[in-house]
């Protein structure tokens, strides 16, 4: 290991205080897992990234850091391979020194609250997922409904008013797997309520009765 580079030990240091969990607030994918691979093997995604570059012409270079600072672990943050490749595009432009620092540090706290409070992270993780889910169901089921899309004109009103109360229903059947205080169930109950809205009024100017 040459300075700049991180050292094994501090590499170590960074992946443990991350707890082995990419610091994107956006990713918070986990970086190591087991291998379907015959034998003891086990898939490593995460990388200690430098947040401000260790050589000259890299993303975030400071030319007045010593290049024991730039090998230091306060200068590191853990990423998964993407989002370390993504960071440190066009020289770091749009994620600059600043941006990693926040990332790292709002990771840290949560880490250090679940240690200090004996909870696990799976909970908060499973949460992430099933709602990323939920949403592209919830984009899925607005493309799947030409009404949204064309214009009334050139549809069947009945028929249009049939497909949206389709749409409600899903939605209200999504919005029901959602945590109460999400803002994904908030813009689902939203989009209802707009289901909702535009029934009752087709159903009083156009003389088309809808039962709830």
């Amino acid at each position: 290991m040459a300075i700049p580079d991180f050292s094994p030990e501090t590499i170590n240091l960074l992946a443990f205080r991350a707890c082995l969990i990419c610091n994107n607030p956006d990713c918070a994918t986990v970086t190591v897992g087991p291998s379907d691979a015959t034998g003891d093997l086990a898939i490593k995604l995460g990388e200690a990234a430098h947040i401000r570059a260790k050589r000259p012409g890299q993303a975030r270079f400071d030319e007045g850091m010593s290049d024991e600072e730039r090998a230091a672990a306060e200068n590191g943050i853990w990423l998964c391979s993407s989002c370390h490749t993504m960071v440190d595009k066009n020289c770091g432009l749009d994620f600059p020194t600043e941006k990693l620092i926040d990332w790292k540090r709002k990771h840290e706290e949560v880490i250090r609250s679940l240690l200090y409070s004996h909870r696990s992270p799976w909970p908060l993780l499973r949460k992430f997922t099933e709602e990323g889910q939920i949403a592209q169901k919830v984009v899925d089921e607005l493309e799947n409904h030409g009404a949204l899309y064309m214009d009334r004109n050139v549809e069947h009103p009945p028929d249009v008013i049939l497909s949206v109360e389709r749409l409600r229903s899903k939605l209200s059947g999504l919005a029901s797997k959602v945590r109460y205080d999400s803002e994904l169930k908030n813009l689902i109950k939203d989009m209802t309520t707009v289901c909702r809205m535009f029934m009752n009024y087709s159903s009083s100017t156009k003389g088309y009765e809808w039962h709830e």
